[in-house]
């Protein structure tokens, strides 16, 4: 449908900017038509006889009245949204099916493709615009070896734009990202119908990898893959989401499509009770660095989290963590190079007012704070999406607080698709 009007924020989500121990943020196949009902069988008594064996049927004729059925009437008022455009044959073939749409921004030229599925129909690939006039032109021919034309024109109903749902996609085109990359999609409205619109997600990769999507809520749902993404990995994103049923009223808005590159393999280790932080590259020796994490009652979390943004120059408030600034923990600090992990507010960041406790002390208000000389070679090396795994603390990372897929196992993570 109509659509609204890295290193910096990568995605509008991110909204939160403190160093805290805050509460936390935050496979696809094409639908096939539901069968129809079987009648219900009648019942009969134990006792009875068995019934006489009946006779072959007769098979159905191979020639008859050629003719092309479209799922849509002429002249129909009011169609939902949600419709596949479908052209059947009757004894014989669909050779060729266009489309064109008045729909708000597109122009009157063919706008909706579509194959012929195993049983010969032509079904569209894409669904309807709101309030727009369609036509149909099917042409065929006939087992009989004639040929005929359809054309069928059309309305769709009405859709406020308070009813449609907008997906936002994170990150944005480009890279490299680092192997523990998801995709992200957010949504403006609730998706209370999360199966249908996962059979309409599809992502692919060269090299081709096993993945799957997981809900983390009703309007937010991530795809990771089996293991992390292997270097130099092309990942795709399909997002064919225009007028699907979203539930209680609700249509996807527009379709979207997303390309990513994914770079060398990273990974950041931070051992809070250490305090030290190392970050690998390419299975070479890592590069160390000491560092302080969060003090009791802010302690630092540990699990698998990931570079969600890098940022420069940026001022942290203990605002944004739930922290009054006129508290005695409260803050207001600029800080050179930062690299966001977790949606409550943990950073790895430059810290020179903890100078002293490096290496030696948990200061902080639960991020990871170093030397700004040693915090711009890492923030230099990182890139978005690398994986940094914590440990050394018995405060475990919230579920969907950051980019928090890789916290769980393969199996774990699948059950959050639902089409588990």
């Amino acid at each position: 449908m109509r659509a609204p009007g890295i290193v910096g924020a990568i995605a509008s989500c991110l909204l939160l900017v403190g160093c805290g121990g805050g509460a936390a943020g935050a496979a696809n196949s094409t639908p096939e038509p539901a069968p129809s009902a079987p009648a219900s069988p009648s019942a009969a008594p134990s006792s009875a006889a068995p019934a006489p064996t009946p006779a072959p049927s007769s098979p159905p004729p191979a020639t008859g009245p050629f003719g092309l059925a479209v799922n849509v009437p002429n002249g129909a008022k009011g169609v939902p949204v949600d419709t596949l455009i479908t052209v059947t044959p009757q004894f014989g073939k669909v050779e060729s099916v266009t489309v064109s749409t008045t729909a708000s921004g597109k122009s009157t030229v063919p706008k909706i493709g579509g194959d012929v599925n195993d049983q010969g129909a032509w079904v569209a690939a894409s669904r309807l615009d709101p309030s727009a006039s369609y036509t149909v032109t099917a042409s065929g021919v006939g087992n009989d070896g004639s040929r005929k034309t359809e054309k069928v024109q059309f309305n769709t109903a009405a859709l406020s734009r308070s009813m449609e749902v907008f997906p936002t996609l994170t990150p944005v085109q480009g890279g490299p990202f680092g192997v523990a990359q998801p995709v992200v999609i957010q949504f403006d409205h609730p998706v209370a119908n999360k199966a249908e619109f996962e059979r309409n997600l599809r992502v692919t990769s060269i090299p081709a990898q096993e993945g799957s999507w997981g809900w983390i809520d009703d309007k937010t749902v991530h795809y990771r893959p089996k293991d992390y993404w292997q270097p130099g990995t092309e990942v795709n994103l399909d997002a064919n989401l225009n007028g699907v049923n979203a539930g209680n009223g609700f249509y996807g808005q527009e379709s979207r499509t997303l390309k990513l590159k994914i770079g060398r393999k990273q990974v950041g280790r931070v051992d809070i009770s250490g305090h030290k932080i190392s970050w690998e590259t390419d299975g070479q020796p890592a590069k160390s660095y000491p560092m302080s994490a969060g003090k009791e009652g802010f302690t630092t979390r540990s699990g698998t989290k990931v570079v969600m943004e890098k940022a420069e120059n940026i001022k942290m408030e203990s605002e944004t963590t739930g922290i009054s600034r006129d508290s005695a923990e409260g803050y207001s600090v600029k800080v050179a190079y930062a690299l966001r992990v977790t949606s409550s507010g943990e950073f790895i960041h430059s810290a020179p007012w903890n100078e002293g406790k490096f290496g030696r002390v948990n200061a902080s208000h639960g991020c990871v704070g170093m030397s700004e000389e040693q915090m711009y070679s890492l923030y230099e090396q990182a890139q978005i999406g690398d994986p940094v795994v914590f440990t050394g603390s018995d405060r475990p990372t919230e579920f969907g607080n950051g980019w928090s897929a890789w916290d769980e196992s393969w199996d774990q993570w699948r059950t959050h698709s639902a089409l588990k």
